[in-house]
Protein backbone atom coordinates (compact mmCIF):
# COMPACT_ATOMS: atom_id res chain seq x y z
CA UNK A 1 0.00 0.00 0.00
CA UNK A 2 1.20 3.48 -0.90
CA UNK A 3 0.07 6.14 1.57
CA UNK A 4 0.57 9.89 1.50
CA UNK A 5 -0.08 11.66 4.83
CA UNK A 6 -0.35 15.43 5.09
CA UNK A 7 -1.06 17.79 7.99
CA UNK A 8 -2.98 21.06 7.80
CA UNK A 9 -3.09 23.75 10.47
CA UNK A 10 -1.08 21.52 12.77
CA UNK A 11 2.45 20.26 13.30
CA UNK A 12 3.56 17.06 11.65
CA UNK A 13 3.31 14.09 14.00
CA UNK A 14 5.09 10.80 13.40
CA UNK A 15 2.93 9.03 15.97
CA UNK A 16 -0.31 10.12 14.23
CA UNK A 17 1.17 9.22 10.85
CA UNK A 18 2.12 5.73 11.99
CA UNK A 19 -1.20 5.20 13.77
CA UNK A 20 -3.27 6.13 10.71
CA UNK A 21 -1.18 4.20 8.18
CA UNK A 22 -0.76 1.05 10.29
CA UNK A 23 -4.47 0.82 11.08
CA UNK A 24 -5.41 1.45 7.44
CA UNK A 25 -2.99 -1.27 6.28
CA UNK A 26 -4.60 -3.80 8.63
CA UNK A 27 -8.05 -2.98 7.23
CA UNK A 28 -6.88 -3.18 3.62
CA UNK A 29 -5.19 -6.53 4.23
CA UNK A 30 -8.57 -7.94 5.25
CA UNK A 31 -10.60 -6.74 2.26
CA UNK A 32 -8.31 -5.76 -0.63
CA UNK A 33 -6.16 -7.79 -2.98
CA UNK A 34 -3.90 -5.64 -5.11
CA UNK A 35 -2.53 -2.13 -5.19
CA UNK A 36 -3.94 0.54 -2.88
CA UNK A 37 -3.13 4.26 -3.16
CA UNK A 38 -4.17 6.16 -0.05
CA UNK A 39 -4.32 9.87 0.72
CA UNK A 40 -4.66 10.84 4.39
CA UNK A 41 -5.23 14.46 5.37
CA UNK A 42 -5.26 15.42 9.06
CA UNK A 43 -6.58 18.91 9.77
CA UNK A 44 -7.27 21.06 12.81
CA UNK A 45 -10.04 23.68 12.53
CA UNK A 46 -10.73 25.55 15.77
CA UNK A 47 -11.47 22.78 18.27
CA UNK A 48 -12.26 20.16 15.58
CA UNK A 49 -9.73 17.48 14.64
CA UNK A 50 -10.61 16.18 11.17
CA UNK A 51 -9.34 12.96 9.57
CA UNK A 52 -9.95 12.52 5.84
CA UNK A 53 -9.09 9.26 4.03
CA UNK A 54 -9.28 8.64 0.27
CA UNK A 55 -8.42 5.22 -1.17
CA UNK A 56 -7.99 4.38 -4.85
CA UNK A 57 -8.28 0.65 -5.55
CA UNK A 58 -8.31 -0.13 -9.29
CA UNK A 59 -11.61 1.44 -10.41
CA UNK A 60 -12.95 1.87 -6.89
CA UNK A 61 -12.64 5.08 -4.87
CA UNK A 62 -13.43 4.87 -1.16
CA UNK A 63 -13.66 7.94 1.06
CA UNK A 64 -14.14 8.43 4.78
CA UNK A 65 -14.04 11.62 6.84
CA UNK A 66 -14.85 12.24 10.49
CA UNK A 67 -14.23 14.90 13.10
CA UNK A 68 -14.00 14.97 16.86
CA UNK A 69 -12.08 16.81 19.58
CA UNK A 70 -9.28 14.24 19.42
CA UNK A 71 -7.35 13.28 16.29
CA UNK A 72 -6.93 9.63 17.26
CA UNK A 73 -10.69 9.33 17.71
CA UNK A 74 -11.27 11.03 14.37
CA UNK A 75 -8.94 8.55 12.67
CA UNK A 76 -10.81 5.63 14.26
CA UNK A 77 -14.21 6.98 13.20
CA UNK A 78 -13.09 7.68 9.63
CA UNK A 79 -11.55 4.23 9.28
CA UNK A 80 -14.77 2.67 10.57
CA UNK A 81 -16.47 4.23 7.53
CA UNK A 82 -13.72 2.96 5.24
CA UNK A 83 -13.98 -0.58 6.59
CA UNK A 84 -17.77 -0.69 6.21
CA UNK A 85 -17.51 0.35 2.56
CA UNK A 86 -14.75 -2.16 1.79
CA UNK A 87 -16.69 -4.95 3.48
CA UNK A 88 -19.87 -4.11 1.57
CA UNK A 89 -18.12 -4.03 -1.80
CA UNK A 90 -16.25 -7.26 -1.12
CA UNK A 91 -19.46 -9.05 -0.15
CA UNK A 92 -21.25 -7.85 -3.28
CA UNK A 93 -18.40 -8.87 -5.57
CA UNK A 94 -18.15 -12.27 -3.89
CA UNK A 95 -21.88 -12.96 -4.23
CA UNK A 96 -21.99 -11.99 -7.90
CA UNK A 97 -20.75 -14.62 -10.34
CA UNK A 98 -18.83 -13.30 -13.38
CA UNK A 99 -20.57 -13.63 -16.73
CA UNK A 100 -19.06 -15.44 -19.68
CA UNK A 101 -19.47 -14.24 -23.24
CA UNK A 102 -17.78 -12.43 -26.10
CA UNK A 103 -16.65 -8.84 -25.61
CA UNK A 104 -17.60 -6.28 -28.25
CA UNK A 105 -15.66 -3.25 -29.40
CA UNK A 106 -16.92 0.30 -29.45
CA UNK A 107 -15.53 3.66 -30.45
CA UNK A 108 -15.48 6.66 -28.12
CA UNK A 109 -14.37 10.16 -29.01
CA UNK A 110 -13.99 13.71 -27.76
CA UNK A 111 -15.84 16.41 -29.73
CA UNK A 112 -15.71 20.18 -29.55
CA UNK A 113 -18.98 22.05 -28.95
CA UNK A 114 -20.60 24.16 -31.68
CA UNK A 115 -18.71 27.26 -30.56
CA UNK A 116 -15.57 28.96 -31.90
CA UNK A 117 -12.54 26.81 -30.94
CA UNK A 118 -10.25 28.01 -28.20
CA UNK A 119 -6.72 29.15 -29.01
CA UNK A 120 -3.52 29.02 -27.08
CA UNK A 121 -4.07 32.66 -26.16
CA UNK A 122 -7.26 31.79 -24.26
CA UNK A 123 -6.76 31.82 -20.51
CA UNK A 124 -8.34 28.40 -19.92
CA UNK A 125 -6.81 26.65 -22.95
CA UNK A 126 -5.33 23.31 -21.94
CA UNK A 127 -4.48 21.86 -25.33
CA UNK A 128 -4.77 18.29 -26.57
CA UNK A 129 -2.89 16.97 -23.53
CA UNK A 130 -6.07 17.58 -21.56
CA UNK A 131 -8.00 15.21 -23.80
CA UNK A 132 -5.18 12.69 -23.71
CA UNK A 133 -5.43 12.59 -19.91
CA UNK A 134 -9.19 12.09 -20.16
CA UNK A 135 -8.61 9.11 -22.43
CA UNK A 136 -6.10 7.63 -19.98
CA UNK A 137 -8.93 7.20 -17.49
CA UNK A 138 -11.10 5.61 -20.17
CA UNK A 139 -8.37 3.15 -21.14
CA UNK A 140 -8.10 1.99 -17.52
CA UNK A 141 -11.82 1.19 -17.44
CA UNK A 142 -12.22 0.05 -21.07
CA UNK A 143 -9.02 -1.61 -22.32
CA UNK A 144 -8.29 -1.26 -26.00
CA UNK A 145 -8.73 -4.36 -28.20
CA UNK A 146 -5.65 -6.48 -28.90
CA UNK A 147 -5.88 -5.77 -32.60
CA UNK A 148 -7.38 -2.74 -34.30
CA UNK A 149 -7.99 -2.78 -38.05
CA UNK A 150 -6.51 -0.03 -40.20
CA UNK A 151 -10.03 1.27 -40.88
CA UNK A 152 -10.53 1.87 -37.16
CA UNK A 153 -7.25 3.70 -36.62
CA UNK A 154 -7.33 7.48 -36.76
CA UNK A 155 -3.88 9.02 -36.47
CA UNK A 156 -5.00 12.57 -37.25
CA UNK A 157 -5.55 14.58 -34.05
CA UNK A 158 -8.44 16.61 -35.48
CA UNK A 159 -11.20 15.83 -37.99
CA UNK A 160 -14.19 17.97 -38.85
CA UNK A 161 -17.75 16.68 -39.06
CA UNK A 162 -20.40 18.78 -40.82
CA UNK A 163 -23.75 19.13 -39.02
CA UNK A 164 -26.88 21.15 -39.75
CA UNK A 165 -25.81 23.71 -37.15
CA UNK A 166 -22.15 23.96 -38.02
CA UNK A 167 -18.85 22.10 -37.80
CA UNK A 168 -17.77 19.82 -34.95
CA UNK A 169 -14.10 18.93 -34.50
CA UNK A 170 -13.28 15.35 -33.53
CA UNK A 171 -10.26 15.80 -31.26
CA UNK A 172 -9.74 12.15 -30.37
CA UNK A 173 -11.36 8.86 -31.28
CA UNK A 174 -10.24 5.46 -30.04
CA UNK A 175 -11.44 1.88 -29.90
CA UNK A 176 -12.32 0.18 -26.63
CA UNK A 177 -13.54 -3.20 -25.51
CA UNK A 178 -16.74 -3.65 -23.51
CA UNK A 179 -16.63 -6.71 -21.26
CA UNK A 180 -19.61 -9.11 -21.33
CA UNK A 181 -21.83 -9.03 -18.25
CA UNK A 182 -25.46 -8.90 -17.23
CA UNK A 183 -27.22 -5.68 -16.24
CA UNK A 184 -26.87 -6.41 -12.52
CA UNK A 185 -23.09 -6.66 -12.77
CA UNK A 186 -22.94 -3.51 -14.90
CA UNK A 187 -24.90 -1.60 -12.26
CA UNK A 188 -22.47 -2.86 -9.63
CA UNK A 189 -19.53 -1.60 -11.69
CA UNK A 190 -21.21 1.78 -12.10
CA UNK A 191 -21.72 2.07 -8.36
CA UNK A 192 -18.06 1.22 -7.76
CA UNK A 193 -17.05 4.04 -10.13
CA UNK A 194 -18.38 6.83 -7.95
CA UNK A 195 -16.82 9.58 -10.06
CA UNK A 196 -17.96 8.26 -13.46
CA UNK A 197 -21.41 9.08 -14.90
CA UNK A 198 -21.73 6.01 -17.16
CA UNK A 199 -20.48 2.48 -17.82
CA UNK A 200 -20.38 0.70 -21.20
CA UNK A 201 -20.70 -3.10 -21.38
CA UNK A 202 -21.66 -5.96 -23.69
CA UNK A 203 -25.03 -7.33 -22.62
CA UNK A 204 -24.39 -11.07 -22.13
CA UNK A 205 -28.03 -11.89 -22.96
CA UNK A 206 -28.40 -9.92 -26.21
CA UNK A 207 -24.76 -9.58 -27.27
CA UNK A 208 -25.31 -5.86 -27.88
CA UNK A 209 -23.50 -2.83 -26.51
CA UNK A 210 -25.44 -1.35 -23.55
CA UNK A 211 -24.85 1.67 -21.33
CA UNK A 212 -25.88 2.23 -17.72
CA UNK A 213 -25.72 5.78 -16.40
CA UNK A 214 -26.68 7.95 -13.44
CA UNK A 215 -29.88 9.94 -13.96
CA UNK A 216 -30.52 13.36 -12.43
CA UNK A 217 -33.15 11.77 -10.14
CA UNK A 218 -30.37 9.51 -8.72
CA UNK A 219 -31.82 6.40 -10.37
CA UNK A 220 -29.83 4.43 -12.94
CA UNK A 221 -30.76 4.57 -16.62
CA UNK A 222 -30.18 1.78 -19.17
CA UNK A 223 -29.57 2.33 -22.88
CA UNK A 224 -29.98 -0.83 -24.98
CA UNK A 225 -28.61 -0.56 -28.52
Amino acid sequence: MKANVSFRNMDSSQSLRSYAVDKLERICDKYVQGKVDASIVLTVEKFWHIANFTLQIKNLTVKGQERSEDMYSSIDLALDKIEKQLRRHKDRLRDHQPTNGEARQFKMGVLTPLTPPRTEDDEDFEGLDYYDSEFEDDYEQYPGPDEVSEDDEDDSPTRVVETQKGEVSVLRQDMYEAKPMDVEEAVLQLELLEDRPFFVFTNADSGNINVVYWRDDENIGLIET
